[in-house]
């Protein structure tokens, strides 16, 4: 069987459709920027968090090794990785001619060439109509050096363009760890080595989440819970005042792994035990810290999804009702009353 079958590149015209490509492996291998960076380390090759996000962020061609760091950690086969390396020769080739082509026109405006047609013309026709990105290898001259420090500032505020918050986002060097380059506010939609570090932060305090850099619906899900549990105001964004706890003692509230969560479930629901595990299951993924946001922004807490009315109505907190024992309880009262679990619906996700 030939190679290219055996071991399928996806072809890239451009750097932009590389990247894109890029991105695709690091989805499919469903590893987060953390496991990748110590897989690539156990490999031999340096690939921080925050420079794998850097990266596969623009739409720049990226380094060969941090390339070839990312394939490793993914797992893919030696011969892959070569036609990925390849494929992107090939790219930074092209680059390279076109900004040859370029700057060989412009530093020979006044000289007619042998053929006789206007400098003009050959410059039209010498120059493709994309802009091109100037090569990142070997000696450059200062005009190229002032275009790489400009081509970096555009990507940069492109990469905030396509974040919410632009504004705020901008102030924040895409490539930095610390907090102090970070946005002032983080909040869900955002993406980057900042929000990598709030999901680290959130881990170290116990609220597992994916540490993958995208600030999505299971990150908001424990930045709520964590403000619940050290009485913040609960909004989901992150700001100073939950960075600050954050960085203090871890705050957890008790929680049950699944198995202890099932069999109180079977304890309790004696009438009915598979029922119960199933429906605490759909609405929570028997997760006791489970907050979920609703269409209209109101929340819903814990193992049986509780809401916020209910919560006021029952004159009860919302770090009490990210209890496991207060929140199976409080169903097991509501079935007392129904003898069912009608209060409650929920539909397996297809």
């Amino acid at each position: 069987m030939d190679d290219a079958v055996r071991d399928p590149v996806p072809q890239a015209a451009t750097a932009g459709e590389y990247v894109a490509l890029l991105r695709d492996v690091r989805r499919r291998s469903g590893l987060t920027y953390r496991e990748i960076s110590r897989r690539a380390a156990a490999a031999g090759h340096w690939l921080p968090p925050s420079t794998l996000a850097t990266m596969l962020g623009r739409a720049t061609l990226p380094r060969e090794r941090t390339v070839v760091a990312l394939l490793i950690a993914c797992g893919r086969p030696a011969a892959e990785i070569e036609r990925w390396v390849g494929v992107r020769h090939d790219i930074d080739a092209q680059l390279g001619e076109r900004t040859g082509w370029a700057d060989q026109a412009a530093s020979s405006p006044d000289e007619t060439p042998p053929d006789g047609t206007q400098p003009e013309t050959v410059l039209a026709e010498a120059v493709p109509p994309r802009r091109s990105i100037p090569r990142v290898y070997g000696s450059a001259r200062p005009t190229r050096r002032l275009r790489l420090g400009a081509l970096a500032l555009a990507s940069a505020l492109t990469v905030g363009a396509l974040l919410p918050h632009a504004d705020a986002m901008r102030t924040a060097s895409v490539g930095a760890a610390s907090t102090d380059a970070c946005p002032l506010v983080l909040r869900q939609g955002m993406y980057g080595p900042c929000v990598l570090t709030l999901q680290e932060r959130l881990v170290a305090g116990g609220l597992r989440v994916p540490a993958d850099g995208w600030f999505g619906p299971d990150t908001t899900s424990r930045v709520i819970a964590f403000q619940a549990l050290v009485g913040l105001p609960v909004s989901g964004a992150v700001d100073g005042p939950v960075l600050d706890a954050l960085s203090g003692d871890p705050v957890v509230a008790t929680s049950w792994p699944e198995d202890r969560v099932s069999k109180h479930l079977r304890r309790t629901f004696p009438e009915d035990p598979a029922e119960a595990v199933r429906l605490a299951r759909c609405l929570s993924g028997l997760d006791p810290l489970r907050v979920e946001v609703t269409a209209d922004g109101s929340r819903r807490w814990g193992l049986f999804q509780f809401s916020d009315v209910e919560l006021s109505r029952l004159g009860v907190d919302r770090r009490t009702a990210l209890d496991p024992g207060w929140n199976i309880g409080a169903a097991r009262e509501v079935w007392s009353r129904t003898g069912d679990f009608g209060h409650w619906g929920c539909a397996p996700s297809p």
